[in-house]
């Protein structure tokens, strides 16, 4: 067993310094709380110490009490937020990362921004904060060529989360500088450097090593690309400490990797080598003892030594119902389980000839365990290497489920898939797939070394999404419908598979009624009834709409009503020039100030409350600019003309 962990291992400049700076404030304070905006780092384990020691991390700034010593977590905030402090505390320190707080320049002093990261993530919710102007966060190339055709401003910025994934970011900007819109966006590299030598380190090592272990906070981002990266090339978990790390992990492999992320300190690192070591040195010295016993009366009893790990053929000699007894020549006999035999074509007979692998050797008993699966394996590892060379599917059982991915039986032989190679999608749920078969291709046995062998099953779906997508993009058309499927939420639109290609229902197209939030109308997994609005063969872009057409509520206005009708509209908004109500479900219309009375009207609210209903009478539709205009004004008026008619005809004639 080989150990070896990246080079770069523990705090990055920015973490360290500003725990540095933390540790100070704590060793000055005494029993005093310190508080902290958010996990000044993401790494439970160090900010479970430092609750320890009175550091109070508090997320929502209305909490922490007035003139508390605050610290700013490292990975930056708004400058909203900032100044919510300072209206409640002097003793406000900035421990924001040196890189973090250079993207807030630059964000400053843009006109418009476009941010490659989480939306969601506090470093790129800071960032947002800073730029004035138009702001677009995109995760990756797909969402990045989305939003390209409709950046309508001269000017934007293009800057990167310090801990995004650094192909991801040279992908993206690649496609920028290929565009027509290259000559308006400013591409700055804001990447942490750190960042991307741990990212480059965990690439190399894992390509050497049969098991990766990355260590660090589950919601830390540089840690969760750096298991994305090392699950790409070997069976991966990611754990938080030594209490997490799997038993026997040291027994299992030969050449095990480790790196850890920037909010990790490096004795954490040390204390799973250690761990690891350990336990090994123990087992060690355990098997060596055994083993000085089992050699000694081997060699009393017989010349035929029999050790662990030996390739052996005996002959069937007894089949009971659990174990086949196997004849191996000399004073041992040899047990294989009989459900190894369970896959046989043709049923075990005494007679046969078997070859075996020796799994334990009991000399005290004169019986060997013995595994004709393993033997088995190395048989159909051949096959594995054959299916890889034809580019074949084979199929096999998920066997185990493990952090980095699967881990796939395939007549014996251990096959890895990563986690990004078992579906299309991120985020999938690998418990789905617990004891199921599936069918996958092997894509690499590393020069031919058995135990690491690579299998995807991305590659299957793809191929038979590939099929698909010829069949679709042959029959597509304009305001063709589709049953599709929600795979992915957007602060813009919803990407929708329609079976074989994916659309974009942007949030205008959702409903003929208003939508402020995508995830107020649909989310991961919905599946919903879409049309295609507009399509494009060239850059396979489908545009989508979940607008039916004979649902448009202006044709049924039109049907329903027309201009000098009286109808009860519902009070949704008051502005200061007049009232927004509903005419229909997806229709609003607006009371001019002027249409309310014939008195001059000088506050709206005055007339109207929200969410109440009041008669008003339809004055103009505009069905060209979409406008509706109502008047409560105009239903008196009628009323008058109405009272003056009757008086005059109930008038006596004059002489």
């Amino acid at each position: 067993m080989t150990i070896r962990k990246t080079e770069t291992c523990g705090y990055c400049f920015g973490v360290k310094k500003a725990m540095d700076r933390l540790y100070s404030e704590i060793e000055k304070n005494g029993d005093s709380e310190i508080y902290t905006y958010g996990p000044i780092i993401h790494n439970p384990r160090i900010n479970r110490e430092l609750e320890a020691r009175n550091v109070k991390i508090q997320e929502d700034p209305e909490k922490i009490p007035a003139g508390a010593k605050v610290f700013i977590r490292t990975h930056g905030i708004s400058p909203d937020v900032k100044e919510r402090f300072l209206a409640k505390t002097e003793y406000l320190i900035d421990v924001t990362c040196p890189k973090v707080r250079f993207i807030h320049q630059i964000a400053e002093n843009s006109e418009n921004l476009i941010v490659a990261g989480d939306q969601n993530h506090p470093e790129v919710v800071g960032i947002v904060g800073y730029c004035r102007g138009e702001v677009w966060v995109v995760r990756d190339l797909d969402e990045l060529a989305w939003i390209l055709p409709g950046l309508e401003k001269d000017h934007y910025t293009f800057v990167a989360q310090t801990t995004f994934h650094k192909k991801k970011w040279s992908a993206m900007k690649s496609f920028i500088l290929d565009s027509s819109a290259a000559s308006r966006i400013r591409i700055c590299e804001t990447i942490c450097n750190s960042t991307s030598d741990r990212q480059r380190e965990v690439e190399e090592l894992a390509k050497d090593s049969d098991f990766f272990i990355v260590i660090g906070g589950k919601n830390s981002s540089n840690t969760n690309k750096l298991f994305e990266i090392a699950s790409h090339f070997c069976e991966t978990i990611h754990i938080e400490n030594t209490e997490e790390l799997p038993d026997g992990i040291p027994f299992r492999y030969k050449k095990i990797g480790l790196s850890c992320g920037a909010s990790t300190p490096a004795e954490a690192v040390e204390e799973v080598i250690n761990k690891m070591i350990s336990e090994n040195e123990k087992v060690f010295q355990d098997d060596v003892k055994d083993e000085d016993i089992d050699f000694a009366q081997a060699m009393e009893a017989t010349i035929k030594i029999i050790r662990n790990g030996q390739r052996v053929t005996g002959t069937v000699s007894a089949i009971n119902g659990t174990e086949i007894q196997v004849d191996l020549g000399g004073k041992h006999s040899g047990f294989i389980p009989t459900i190894e035999f369970a896959d046989d074509e043709e049923p075990v007979q005494i007679g046969d000839t078997v070859d075996a692998l020796v799994v334990k050797v009991n000399d005290v008993e004169g019986t060997v365990l013995l595994s004709k699966k393993k033997i088995d394996a190395a048989k159909n590892f051949e096959k594995i290497e054959q299916a890889m060379k034809n580019d074949a599917t084979i199929k096999g059982k998920v066997s185990e489920i493990v952090k980095g991915g699967l881990v796939v039986n395939v007549g014996g032989v251990r096959v890895f898939v990563p986690g990004s190679l078992v579906a299309l999608r991120r985020n999938v749920n690998f418990e789905d797939y617990a004891n199921k078969e599936v069918s996958l291709k092997i894509i690499s046995t590393e020069d031919g070394n058995r135990r690491k062998v690579v299998g995807s099953i991305k590659a299957v779906l793809a191929a038979e999404k590939e099929e698909k997508a010829a069949v679709l993009w042959a029959e597509i058309a304009e305001g063709k419908k589709y049953r599709g499927k929600v795979i992915s939420v957007t602060t813009f639109g919803a990407f929708v598979d329609i079976g074989g290609a994916d659309g974009l229902l942007h949030i205008s197209d959702m409903s003929w009624e208003k939508v402020r939030k995508v995830e107020d109308f649909v989310k991961v997994g919905d599946e919903l009834d879409v049309i295609v609005k507009s399509f494009d063969r060239e850059t396979k872009k489908i545009s989508l709409t979940a607008k039916d057409p004979e649902n448009d509520p202006w044709k049924l206005l039109s049907e329903k009503y027309a201009v000098g009708d009286i109808i009860d509209v519902k009070v949704l908004k008051l502005m200061p020039y007049g009232a927004f109500v509903s005419v229909i479900p997806g229709i609003d219309g607006l009371i001019h100030i002027s249409q309310l009375a014939n008195t001059r009207v000088e506050n709206v609210s005055e007339y109207f409350t929200v969410d109440q209903t009041v008669a008003a009478k339809i004055i103009d539709i505009n069905y060209e600019t979409k406008k509706v205009s109502l008047s409560i004004k105009a239903i008196a008026d009628e009323a008058v003309a109405a009272e003056s008619e009757v008086a005059g005809e109930a008038a006596p004639d004059a002489e």
